[in-house]
Parts: structure tokens; sequence; C-alpha cells
């Protein structure tokens, strides 16, 4: 038992809406398996759009479809198939010239058409033959409207010859690898005549005679068919594209080998086969089968799409629709990117959260582990300061006194001091008179000498008379020397 059945399994839907009639193929694809689960045509000659869309809804309506990825298929009647010879062999001036030549080969402007093309291969020198697909825009849109109207979002339009010719080459192995096969697809109203090389179509014919046509009126549509495929092969000889076909192969809306298979082996002499496609496609029952037989119609064009694995050449999506996936995609890869973006930054703050948790949680450890000695610590500092102020204390009482010792012992008997001032910064002076200049001098001489005092200097002295005496008043400034000054 699967606990998860859904994973790996993805829903594709093929459309075919062109003519009178409206196909729908709707796969589940699995790493290790492909089923057909349903198939359906709708006639829609005479519908609107509006009723087509509705059409398609109540088909998918009983379907579970978990995103389906959205192939439409163009049939060769809508498209204009051209082998032309382009003179060059670099694969970006060939699709570059393309562009530029593609609106000779059609009425249309290049605004108006969808262009893609099929490299077949080298041909004479520095020339290289091409198959060119042309579709008008107006098909492509409609089909796109129409489907979007039902809620579905086209991935890719591809050309169905090319979808048949490579089914068919997946399914027939034999043969040389390089002979051409004509591949006569039979549908309801149209057939596709392709020659195929290598698994890839090297020529496409649109003939206007189908199933519906053979089956009401043999003899008349009989005799037509088969003047019809001449010309196809006519017109290919003709072009010298290659090799003439060394086999048909016959598919489509026949079920069975018949007539037809025995009349064209008679006109063209070169082997005929019947591949009846339904036995090979993996139908999820018997039942699907049986009611598939009994139809007109041909489901092989967009069966194809869901069962090869193979790259095609030939993607006839709008330029817008590419432009708008390529925004898309890179509007994913944005988002995408800005997810990571916010993904690594998410990480990265979880990462920091958790460091900075870790660091402060550490540290609440060390801090509890500590804490009596940083209580210890700070209360020895708080000590040490103490008995720092106070040794400062100490000291400078001590200077003080030394200091006034020093200037007792350098003052001259005939000297009187009036006043001494200090300030904290270590400015000192000294206000006094004497009987003479003379012994003012020598006193600054004696503090100059001494080891407390420097910068010694007479900031003022003046003359008076005292009675019969001459007075000389004076002022001395300095500083203490920073081993007997201001401590901290």
């Amino acid at each position: 038992m699967r606990v998860f059945p859904h994973i790996g399994i993805k829903d594709i839907i093929c459309v075919s809406l062109s003519g009178d009639n409206l196909k729908l193929a709707y796969a589940k694809i699995s790493p290790t398996r492909k089923e057909l689960v349903d198939l359906v045509s709708y006639e829609i000659q005479g519908l609107s759009d509006e009723e087509i869309s509705k059409s398609v809804r109540s088909s998918l309506n009983s379907l579970k479809l978990n995103a389906p990825e959205v192939i439409v298929t163009v049939p060769s009647h809508a498209t204009i198939a051209k082998n032309i010879e382009i003179p060059s062999l670099d694969p970006n001036e060939i699709r570059e010239i393309v562009d530029l030549q593609a609106g000779r080969h059609t009425p249309y402007s290049r605004e108006e058409i969808v262009i893609d093309y099929i490299n077949i291969g080298a041909y004479r020198e520095n020339y290289t033959k091409i198959l060119l697909v042309i579709v008008t825009l107006s098909v492509i849109r409609r089909q796109i409207d129409i489907l979007e109207k039902a809620g579905l979002r086209i991935e890719k339009v591809f050309f169905a010859p090319e979808l048949i010719a490579r089914y068919a080459s997946h399914l027939l192995k034999g043969g040389q690898a390089d002979a051409v096969r004509t591949v006569i697809h039979v549908d309801a109203n149209f057939t596709d005549f392709i020659n195929v090389c290598k698994g890839e179509v090297i020529f496409v014919r649109s003939i206007p005679i189908g199933k519906q046509h053979l089956s009401t009126e043999q003899d008349r549509y009989e005799a037509r068919f088969i003047d019809e495929v001449k010309k196809s092969l006519e017109t290919y000889q003709s072009e010298d594209i290659a090799s003439m076909p060394e086999e048909i192969i016959l598919t489509g809306a026949i079920r069975e080998e018949g007539e037809l298979q025995e009349l064209l082996g008679k006109m063209f002499y070169v082997p005929v086969k019947f591949l009846p496609y339904l036995e090979h496609a993996p139908l999820s029952s018997g039942e699907l089968k049986k009611s598939l037989s009994a139809g007109q119609d041909s489901f092989l064009d967009v069966a194809a799409p869901l069962l090869i694995t193979s790259r095609l050449n030939i993607n006839l999506i709008p330029e817008e629709i590419k432009l708008r996936k390529k925004f898309e995609e890179k509007s994913k890869d944005l988002v995408t990117a800005g997810v990571y973006i916010m993904t690594i930054l998410a990480v990265l703050c979880l990462i920091l959260i958790g460091e900075i948790f870790f660091r402060a949680t550490y540290l609440k450890n060390l801090t509890d582990k500590y804490d009596p000695v940083i209580q210890s610590s700070k209360n020895l500092e708080k000590s040490f300061s103490q008995i720092r102020l106070i040794k400062r204390e100490l000291k400078d009482r001590y200077i003080s006194l030394e200091v006034l010792f020093e200037l007792y012992n350098l003052i001259p008997i005939d000297i009187q001091l009036n006043g001494i001032k200090y300030s904290s910064q270590g400015r000192f002076s000294i206000e006094g008179n004497s009987r003479t200049m003379g012994t003012v001098f020598s006193f600054i001489g004696d503090m100059e000498e001494s080891k407390f005092f420097k910068n010694v200097e007479s900031k003022r002295t003046t003359k008076r008379k005292e009675g019969n005496e001459e007075i000389v008043d004076f002022e001395i400034v300095c500083t203490l020397d920073s081993e007997w000054g201001v401590t901290e």
C-alpha cells in the first residue's frame, strides 16, 4: 500500500481544436508508468467559443486534476508547411534568416503568424534544408482564449504531424536508419501525408479526405484519396528533399487492414503496413479501447504527446506566452531566492540569538560564581582608597612643616614676613618687607637653590619711607617642586 499515492504523478491534458471536432486526451504520468485515462471527442460545428469552453469545462469536471500541464496540437490542415533551403549551416544564422524571410512564404505579415521549423540537414555547400511550419496567430489565440475560459493555461503548442511521426517511429523501430517512410494518418475529415526520416518529419501535406468520406462514399473517395497520395509523392519528389519512401505506414481512424491498404500497395509498389496505434497505447481500461474503436476519429494526434519522451523541434506557442512564462519563471526564481535569503537570515538570527543566550547564561554563571570575590574586591578597593587618602593628608601635613622649616632657615634676619599664601595648584607666594633691596634679591637666590622651590621670581618690589628709614615691600611667587608640591 502506498502511503502517498499522488506523489510524483503528473496530470497532462492534450487538446486538438480545429475544424468540426474538439478532441481531448487526459493522462496520468508517473516516473514508472504512463496511462491514458480518457479520450473524448465533441462535434463543435456551429458552436460559439463560449459554448466550446463550456464543453471543455464539463468534460474536465469529473476528473480530479492536480495543476495539469496543458498541451495543444495544431493539425497540418491548419498550418502552412514548406520545404525551403537556407544559405547557412550555423543554427543561429538559420533562425535569424527564417525569422526575417517567413513572411515571404505566406500572405500574412510577420506579426500575424507564428513560425518554427525542423532542420532536415545540410544540402549542397553551405545550404541547409528545413521544413518551415507557419500558423496564423489568430488560430492559436482563439484556442488559447477558449481553453483559458475553461480554466486551462496552455504550456505548449505542438505540430501534430511531428507528434504522429515520432510516435510511429517509436513503434516501428526496424528498417534502415536512413530510409524514408511515409506515414498516412487518417482522421475524421482530413488525412496527414507525412514523410519521415530518422524519426524526423521531412515533408508534410494535408489531404482533405478523412474516415467519414471513405465510410459514406467509399468508391468515390477512395479514387480521390489515391490520387491525392500520388500528388503528395510527386510534390515530395519534385522538391528533391530526400530519397523516395521505401514503406507506407497506414494508421489513425483506420482500425483494421482492408482494401485501402491493398490499393495503396498495388498503386505505389511499396510495402504498406497497418499500424493500429490503439493496441500500443496504455489505456486505463478495455472498455475505453472498445469505445474508441467504434468511432470515426483518430486520437493519435492528442495521445502521442502524452506518450513520447523525446524532445520536439516545433513549439508554436506565441511570443507573448513565451515572455509571460519567462517572466513567471523569473518571478518564481526571485521568490525562491527570497525564501532562501529569508531562511538563511532566520538561521543566522537563530544562531546569533543562541550565541547571545549562551553567552548571557555563561556570564550569569560567572557572575554568580565570582560575586563574593567581586564584593570583597570592592570593599578592599574602598579601604585602599581610604588609606591612600589618609596617607595623602599625612604627607601634605609633613610637607607643609618641611616647607615652613625650610623657609624659616632661608629668611634673613632683616626681612619681616607679612603673609604666606599657598594654593591647591601648587602656587606659593610670600609678602614682606626689608630694609635693603639686596637682602630681598639674596633671599630670592637662596630660595632658587632650595629643593622645595622652583620658578622663583619677584612679582613686586616697592620702596617707601617709614620715619627716617627706607623700607622695601616685596612679593615673591614660586611653585613647589612636584616632589613636594600637590599630591593626588
